[in-house]
């Protein structure tokens, strides 16, 4: 059986890699792209944003069974925002320290659920070994020590040594007690490159895992950079982001003798987290300012415990949970919501299914799983309204989806990723949520949304013939990697 290498790279989009493409200036992508198999149009989960992405990556579920609900959501057992690190100003009011042990420790130990299994694990238990290079999903049987540089101690106040779990080899740049780090340069490992938390350091642990002679089965290696560069700059200017991306690859390959031998040797799979959608220069009209919106309520602010509050509001960037604290306040917070037009989707639960509302207009339609009609990923549901405005289109019992793709099964995946009552709303294209002390992205790029913007991925497989389901969406990957391995 060959190896398998596995690309996640954060924010790579299909309309970047084909602008690349056509100005020659990807070759390594091209060459992957060329000999294997391509698809502009892998569907990712929703909310887009990277904490419940990784988490169906690796279990390829989504968040109503794996339980990880965004980047930021609430927990009403602890009363507390959980946030895993998005926004310097909003972890430093949560807590630097609170924020550190949720992405470090409690992720993969306590929030991922003990009901689904991750890919790690289950190529353990076959016989298989096992990398993990600065993914923040990577729960595997194997403890690991965490060793945080000084300065983080000190920041965080996290308890160095502590363990937690993973694959036979795992790494979160210089936050581990590895050996690894011995033979990265230091200066990849330093605060100004997030601690190792970056491609080049990444790609440094990538190759001299292939060149050690005891290559693991399977490699999942994270490149964050890009993610960076396309928040800043925005999508209309991301080719040089991706360009910097393709030459990390040319590394990899260059590992080999050849390009050839490489893809003889091992099956390379490269997939993107999520897209990204160009935000608004003007902060008055493209920021959808959640706070004064919602000021006729009690909100609770960031670092207060609830008391006596109506909501509290989770911002993720192109969309937000809203949870109301009060049962009696849930359908006037989600007429407030509906009045604005820039929100895009209104979602929450209803009985066994969901409802959801057009902002601005109004138009509404109920939905929940098992019925006649069938869509293009062999889900069975039953529709009562107006799905139009969802951009579906019913042929003859079949749904085939436009600009929301996977839209039923992604909003019933987050509504349900909680048994507590919650809204989800997201922005419409080129509109950002805003909220006091939550990054902004304006003139940038931003995600979270279920807009094909942020949705549509590419995936690319070289070095087998193995046919994955088609169409692809993330949380298949999980088992196709798993049939290679077991022979299909």
């Amino acid at each position: 059986m060959k190896k398998v290498i596995l690309f996640l790279v954060d924010s790579l989009m299909p309309e970047i890699l084909d602008d690349c493409r056509r100005h020659r200036t990807v070759p390594a992508l091209n060459f992957l792209i060329e000999r294997g198999k391509f698809w502009p149009d892998c569907v990712t989960v929703f909310p887009t944003m990277t904490a419940s992405v990784d988490s169906s990556l690796l279990t390829g579920v989504y968040p109503d069974r794996h339980k990880v609900p965004g980047l930021v959501w609430y927990d009403p057992e602890k009363k507390e925002i959980i946030n895993y690190i998005n926004g310097l100003s909003t972890v430093w009011k949560l807590g630097i320290g609170k924020c550190a042990r949720n992405v470090i420790t409690n992720l993969n130990e306590v929030h991922l659920s003990k009901e689904v299994t991750t890919l790690f694990e289950e190529l353990a238990d076959r016989g298989k070994t096992s990398a993990s290079i600065n993914a923040i999903i990577h729960r595997g049987h194997k403890k690991h020590r965490v060793k945080l540089p000084f300065l983080l101690q000190v920041a965080t106040r996290f308890q160095s040594y502590e363990d937690i779990s993973g694959p036979e080899v795992l790494t979160l740049g210089a936050l581990l007690d590895t050996d690894l780090n011995q033979q990265i340069p230091a200066h990849l490992q330093r605060a100004t490159k997030m601690y190792g938390i970056n491609d080049e350091y990444a790609v440094h642990v990538t190759r001299l895992l292939i060149q050690s002679g005891d290559q693991p089965d399977f490699i999942l290696c994270y490149l964050p950079d890009n993610d960076h560069e396309v928040h800043r700059k925005n999508p209309a200017h991301a080719e040089a982001a991706l360009i910097k991306v393709d030459h990390h690859l040319q590394e990899i390959l260059n590992t080999f003798s050849s390009w050839d031998e490489a893809i003889e040797e091992c099956v390379f799979i490269v997939i993107s987290d999520h897209g990204q959608t160009r935000i608004g220069k003007s902060r008055r009209e493209f920021n959808i300012d959640l706070d004064v919106l919602l000021h006729s309520f009690s909100m609770v602010e960031l670092g207060e415990q609830p008391n006596h509050h109506d909501v509290v509001v989770c911002n993720n960037e192109r969309s937000a949970y809203v949870y109301p604290l009060k049962p009696e306040i849930e359908k006037q917070l989600i007429d407030k919501l509906a009045a604005d037009s820039r929100i895009d989707i209104i979602a929450w639960k209803e009985e066994s299914g969901v409802r959801v509302r057009e902002g601005g207009s109004g138009r509404e339609l109920f939905y929940h799983p098992g019925g006649q009609l069938t869509d293009v990923y062999g889900v069975s549901w039953t529709l009562n309204g107006d799905y139009a405005f969802l951009d579906l289109y019913i042929q003859q019992w079949f749904i085939e989806y436009g600009d929301y793709p996977d839209v039923l099964s992604r909003i019933y995946g987050a509504l349900y990723s909680q048994g507590i009552p919650l809204i989800v709303v997201t922005a419409r294209p080129r509109y950002e949520f805003k909220s006091r002390f939550y990054p902004k992205h304006n003139n940038g790029g931003s995600h979270g949304s279920l807009h094909k913007y942020d949705s549509s991925i590419p995936l690319i497989i070289t070095g087998t013939n193995e046919a994955i389901k088609n169409p692809p969406r993330l949380v298949d990957v999980k088992n196709y990697i798993l049939q290679l391995f077991d022979g299909f």
